[in-house]
């Protein structure tokens, strides 16, 4: 009976938008029915178990992470030639004055063995190319269990990180999340 009305209807007020956009919105829709724990209330609202979609999310990520290109730093010209004047003189890390203008965000994560994730919030300063981990917080199975100091809003303390001038750089990523790692 459903099936006839449908039809009907779809005869009376044919569907006018693109096909592509038809089907994105089936592609949506199946994907959705697709979830576990999706709760729809009668008033119309959705809850979701967050554990299930970052489940969903980091498994699509490892389908298409072939489809990721990694691109060089817009800064990378500049960082040669900064790091060939600084090197000689400084450690790996290097204390140095940084406005929010200096700065790019970027957002890596990093899986532990226990399984659980950590996500790190990190600057790349756009004069030297060098990194800054600004916030961090750690994701397992069933709780964020980071200290509460860090577990606070991640753009306040991004805010705070950049206001107190108190960053400590370094030349690659990895170097700046394991610095902040062994800081805790």
């Amino acid at each position: 009976m459903l099936k006839v009305l449908k039809r009907v209807f779809n005869v009376l007020y044919p569907d006018r938008r693109p096909r592509r956009e038809q089907k994105r919105e089936q592609e949506f829709i199946k994907a959705a029915n697709s979830l576990k724990t999706l709760r729809v209330t009668p008033e119309g609202g959705m809850s979701i178990d967050p554990e299930e979609l970052r489940d969903q999310i980091i498994a699509s990520r490892e389908q298409l992470k072939h489809l990721v290109h990694r691109r060089e730093s817009p800064s990378r010209s500049l960082r040669a030639a900064g790091d060939a004047q600084v090197e000689p003189l400084v450690s790996s890390t290097v204390e140095v004055p940084v406005s929010s203008m200096d700065c790019i965000e970027v957002v890596a994560w990093r899986r532990l063995p226990s399984g659980a994730a950590v996500r790190y919030v990190c600057l790349q300063s756009t004069n030297t190319g060098r990194y800054s981990v600004a916030a961090a917080s750690l994701l397992t199975g069933t709780i964020e269990s980071l200290p509460t100091w860090v577990d606070g809003n991640t753009n306040r303390q991004v805010a705070n990180a950049l206001q107190s001038g108190g960053l400590h750089w370094y030349a690659t990523l990895s170097e700046a999340m394991d610095a902040w790692d062994a800081a805790l």
